[in-house]
């Protein structure tokens, strides 16, 4: 199993819809796929429109391990819901989809890569413990150069070397000059490829709805 983590550069810069495209284009090309989100904050429809992605029936309890009520960086969520983190119940979820012997797993990180999980535990800390291979996810437009190369920096102090970045369109309409102009600034800046834009998707989109658009816009073949 191949487990493929789609991190983020900050919080809504459109994690969740990318990882849904790639988890429902790896489907496409018939590969059999997993998802995980392996924390979620703020509710689990996150985790229910990966599984969707996919057309699982994997129990929630695996595919999220760790849901918080609030929308607040989960070592916060926690602290406020008066639960404990109890890291173990990632480790248990990521076992129950090795012993289901996928081609792939995509996980969807929680925010940034520094955001703590816990005071100790960083989500940067979970792409080793599932030894992932790692998708940047950024915004396109302004904003994307500072973010993008402070998390290439944040993963490669850390010995992790991502696949590529993937800029996300926020918002329709034409094109900016800085969504035309950061993907070459950050490949050239940042050493990385990138892996494309994708496009803005309006709201109700469907599964194969992303899956297709992945398929459109983004250099899968560089990611598997």
């Amino acid at each position: 199993m191949k487990t493929i983590f789609v991190a983020g550069t900050d919080t809504g810069v459109g994690k969740t819809i990318v990882a849904a495209g790639l988890a429902a284009a790896l489907r496409i090309k018939g590969y059999s796929v997993g998802v995980m989100k392996p924390v979620s904050c703020g509710g689990q429809e996150d985790a229910y429109f990966l599984i969707k992605a996919v057309r699982a029936h994997d129990p929630i309890k695996f595919v999220n391990p760790i849901a918080l009520k609030e929308s607040l960086s989960p070592n916060v969520a926690a602290e406020r819901e008066r639960v404990k983190i109890d890291i173990k119940k990632i480790e248990k979820a990521f076992l129950y989809f090795k012993k289901c012997k996928l081609d792939f797993l995509v996980v969807e990180g929680c925010g940034g890569l520094l955001v703590p999980v816990t005071d100790r535990f960083l989500v940067i800390d979970l792409i080793p413990k599932l030894k992932a291979q790692t998708v940047l996810v950024s915004r396109s437009g302004l904003g994307a150069i500072n973010h993008s190369l402070l998390s290439l920096e944040a993963l490669r102090k850390r010995k992790i070397e991502p696949l590529g970045v993937i800029f996300n369109r926020i918002v329709g309409g034409e094109m900016s000059v800085p969504e035309k102009t950061n993907p070459q600034v950050v490949a050239k800046i940042g050493k990385t490829k990138s892996l494309g834009m994708f496009p803005y998707i309006k709201e109700g989109c469907q599964p194969d709805c992303v899956g297709k658009a992945f398929l459109k816009h983004i250099d899968l073949t560089k990611i598997v």
